[in-house]
């Protein structure tokens, strides 16, 4: 393609990311001159907030050595779970305040990331987690950020949300100081990661990727960032769910430029994958899995340069056509052995209605190219009963 028409160059566009990535193998030992150089902290108590099975793992043990040999002193959090509570967060939050946590390191997956950022919020602002849902401006700005993701798929190190679980559901707390000011890639963190989840956080890594391009938001650089993580993850996902460490490397890059693109914002995509998720809870990125072909059906209509820019990369060139495009979606996600239907799944029958209501009540997208409708999604989520892709782009044409 030469046009590139859909490339907002007129537009009035923004692009956040982090100020300073450090990357190489074993870079996690590096934190203490991060934190010295780019983040102006020399001294102090640091809350490292850790995810439990990296720290069991044996993988927190270089950064906490590191930063206790260079004189930081160093409090460790841990017991955040997959979908960590806004009591859990405050708690933590009290004891970060009770030491004169002067920064905060996020060492884990998305969960443990975005509950830093949380933490590093109420160090330094009155109230609790649950206070700050929704777009947020806290007064006194936030702790000085360092995070270091273990999985290679959220980039929630380069986003500017942070998920919390307040009364039983999945809430979004938003502001641009979430974007931490230093971020550490570090392969060996995810050398070691089961294959399925290598699998699953790199579809969430693909699902950021490919809706950042759709947003009506997405910038130039966002735009560019997405393209390359597409590239990478189409070339190298298998691979590396297959263990090849040099692939796991190329997925960690690819799931933080996505996580840059990503702040383009999201769009049908992921409300489907919330609303999956609230039938039966599943890995985040298995549903995201689940839910990218038929994001890209709904949003069929799109301008034709971004779709056929979209098709080409998740193709590797062969077709600019989405429809094939969500084709090889489906077939990637289910070589990697996750599930591609919601029979498959194990969604409960019935439930279409009640997903396309709460897509469009509980997770609306403004940024999505074209509307959230009840009807039209309802008439997709039936399609995913059984993966007729043929159906739902059929029945979204029709709908338009």
């Amino acid at each position: 393609m030469t046009a590139h028409t859909w490339w907002p160059t007129d537009a009035a566009t923004e692009f956040l990311a982090p100020s300073i990535v450090r990357a190489g193998r074993g870079a996690s030992a590096q934190a203490p001159a991060v934190l010295a150089e780019h983040l102006g902290i020399r001294e102090g108590a640091v809350l490292v907030a850790v995810d439990d099975i990296v720290a069991r793992a044996g993988l927190t043990q270089p950064l906490v050595n590191a930063l206790e040999s260079a004189g930081y002193e160093v409090a460790i959090e841990g017991g955040f779970g997959s979908e960590p509570t806004a009591e859990v967060i405050d708690a933590v939050a009290a004891r970060a305040r009770g030491v004169d946590a002067v920064a905060v390191i996020g060492i884990g997956g998305g969960s443990v990331l975005d509950t830093s950022k949380i933490i590093a919020l109420l160090i330094r602002n009155e109230g609790d987690a649950a206070g700050w849902i929704g777009a947020v401006t806290p007064p006194n700005g936030i702790a000085p950020l360092l995070l270091m993701p273990t999985t290679s798929g959220t980039g929630s190190e380069a986003t500017r949300i942070a998920m919390v679980t307040v009364g039983g559901a999945k809430r979004a707390s938003s502001s641009p100081l979430y974007i931490p000011r230093a971020v550490i890639l570090d392969p060996d963190l995810v050398a070691s990661l089961p294959g399925p989840v290598v699998a699953s956080t790199g579809m969430d890594a693909l699902a950021h990727a490919v809706e950042a391009l759709m947003s009506s938001q997405r910038s130039p650089l966002a735009a560019h960032h997405a393209l390359r993580a597409i590239e990478l993850l189409v070339s190298d996902l298998e691979a590396a769910a297959a263990g090849d460490p040099g692939a796991r490397a190329r997925c960690l890059w690819a799931s933080h430029l996505a996580g840059q693109a990503l702040n383009a914002g999201v769009v049908v995509g992921h409300s489907l994958a919330y609303c999956l998720a609230y039938e039966l809870p599943m890995p985040h990125g298995t549903s995201c899995a689940l839910a990218l072909p038929y994001c890209l059906a709904y949003n069929s209509s799109l301008d034709t340069d971004i779709a056929a820019s979209i098709a080409s990369a998740l193709t590797a060139g062969r077709t600019t056509d989405l429809r094939e495009a969500a084709q090889d979606v489906f077939q990637l996600a289910e070589r990697l052995g996750l599930p591609v239907t919601l029979d498959q799944a194990g969604i409960p029958a019935g439930t279409e209605r009640a997903i396309a209501e709460r897509c469009v009540t509980e997770y609306p997208r403004p940024t999505n190219p074209v509307p959230l409708e009840i009807g039209a999604l309802e008439t997709l989520v039936q399609a995913m009963r059984t993966g007729d892709l043929d159906a739902a782009f059929a029945a979204v044409a029709v709908t338009r």
